[in-house]
């Protein structure tokens, strides 16, 4: 699972940008209902997404690196 650099993995609340934009109060975006199940169906990656997602580490850590 990949996510960008500025939304990160929110839970309950997005501080930067609504889900969707029907959302017309400003943020940060609550979320207030009540949520009794979640059910996660987790599959296995293709051998080019898996490809794409090492070389994405790679890269991150090679830049990392440079910053350290």
């Amino acid at each position: 699972m990949l996510f960008s650099a500025d939304e990160g993995a929110d839970v309950g609340e997005d501080g930067e940008t609504p889900v969707v934009e029907d959302y017309e109060v400003p943020a940060p975006y609550r979320f207030t209902g009540r949520i009794d199940k979640i059910t996660v169906d987790v599959k296995g990656m293709k051998a080019s997404e898996k490809a794409a997602a090492d070389k994405a580490h790679v890269d991150t850590a090679q830049k990392k690196a440079l910053v350290d």
